[in-house]
């Protein structure tokens, strides 16, 4: 049986937080988007999809991935060294990226195309910030910040692509709506970051800052890697599905990515970054983080059974009547991979869990395995057996599923070796 939940543990309250900014935020996604769809068609919406991927990958790149480090340094003042020297970098990788696009954007006609090359850096500069401020919030438990910064980004950018779409903008009025928001929602982290500035009073060029870049070195070295495979993995699928199928297609698969992502963002995120804190903390106290652990997968178990169930019945018709005729197809699609994402967002908060353990070695092999899984499973029945974009998206859900349920039950493996050591040096 399942262990009844203490309401009223900060574990708890901090989810609840948390959740509270992030279903705001995503109501008003929910509220706009049917204006949206049937502002934009499938094939503008693509252009937006590989925007993003292409925005992420870079902005992983910028902040090294240092961002998750800071919740597990004990220190504030030598977290706050490491966030200071992780933004450097992030600034100069954004200099980079804008002298990168000059090339692209001189040589490209359309203004819609020029729009995408230039808000790139733009897109990858406040992406970073955001990223930073999240994990600086989770690491001095401002959990506040974190939900209002989701609900203006959320805000901000549905009313930008909604203006500008009216006003015939095309998917350049998509680009620049997902940036707007992005810009106008980093003013809470911009602010925590001066208040912490000015509380800790740390030189940005102290050398202790690159021995701490030194001492966390396993971020950049493991876990960069590990997270731009997983990035470069979701955008060689969006030129799979482009160069394989067609722009609408790629377009109709966003939507229902992004639609299936709903509950991991609206609940998973939620509890997997307050799971990333206490396990953190957990484990410089040297306490076994078992018991946390089957208490987050028991709750996303239980979460998961009724939205997942009417997805996988209902979402061709639901996603018809909500986005628009022109986009049943993407209900189709988030049927097939119902099975797929509802195990992707039951594993979502433990997958944080060999960074804290310090298993990212062992978890990015993992993580190339399951890469190599999902490229194969577009490429091998649309190549060798010429399957149509349905029968590919069955085998790549199948796939993923089988491989999920897998991970779930090495990173509890992970957990428990831990566990055993910490009870050994107990003993000793």
């Amino acid at each position: 049986m399942f262990k009844k939940i203490n309401l009223k543990s900060e574990f708890v309250k901090n989810i609840a937080v948390l959740m509270s900014g992030t279903v705001m935020a995503q109501f008003l996604g929910y509220i706009f988007s049917p204006i949206i769809t049937r502002i934009y068609s499938p094939e503008e919406g693509a252009e937006l999809g590989l925007f993003i991927r292409i925005v992420a990958i870079i902005a992983a790149f910028a902040t090294m991935r240092y961002e998750l480090a800071l919740p597990i340094i004990k220190n504030d003042s030598h977290s706050f060294r490491l966030y200071r020297l992780a933004l450097r970098m992030a600034l100069i990788v954004v200099g980079i990226a804008a002298l990168a696009v000059l090339i692209p954007f001189g040589m490209s006609i359309k203004i819609d195309a020029k729009i995408f090359y230039l808000l790139i850096p733009i897109g990858v500069l406040f992406t970073a910030i955001n990223n930073l401020g999240t994990y600086w919030a989770i690491k001095n438990k401002i959990f506040e910040t974190i939900s209002y910064t989701r609900v203006t980004n959320s805000l901000v950018a549905s009313l930008s692509k909604i203006g500008l779409g009216w006003l015939g903008f095309g998917s350049a009025g998509l680009i620049i709506g997902m940036v707007a928001g992005a810009v106008v929602s980093t003013f809470w982290f911009v602010r925590n970051f001066f208040r912490a500035k000015k509380e800790h009073n740390v030189s940005s060029n102290s050398p202790r800052n690159y021995l701490l870049a030194k001492e966390y070195k396993e971020f950049p070295k493991v876990n960069l890697p590990h997270v731009l495979m997983d990035l470069s993995r979701d955008l060689l699928v969006a030129i799979l599905l482009l160069q394989i199928f067609s722009k609408e297609d790629f377009g109709l698969y966003d939507l229902s990515f992004r639609m299936l992502r709903m509950p991991l963002i609206l609940v998973g995120v939620a509890l997997g970054q307050v799971f990333f804190q206490k396990c953190a903390e957990k484990i410089n106290n040297n306490e076994d983080v078992l018991p946390i652990m089957k208490q987050a997968v028991k709750t996303l178990v239980l979460l998961s059974i009724v939205p997942f169930t009417i997805l996988f019945f209902f979402a061709e018709d639901i996603f018809a009547f909500v986005f628009g005729e022109s986009w049943r197809g993407a209900g189709v699609y988030a049927e097939i991979m119902t099975p797929w994402f509802m195990l992707n967002f039951i594993s979502s908060p433990i997958t944080s869990l060999p960074v804290i353990l310090r298993r990212q070695a062992s978890f990015f092999k993992l993580a190339i395995f399951g890469s190599s899984l999902m490229i194969l499973s577009i490429v091998i029945p649309s190549y060798f057996f010429k399957s149509n974009v349905q029968t590919t998206l069955w085998v790549l859900s199948l796939t993923m599923s089988v491989y999920l349920v897998f991970l779930i039950f090495k990173v509890f493996s992970y957990a428990k070796s831990a566990n055993n050591k910490l009870a050994k040096n107990e003993i000793d």
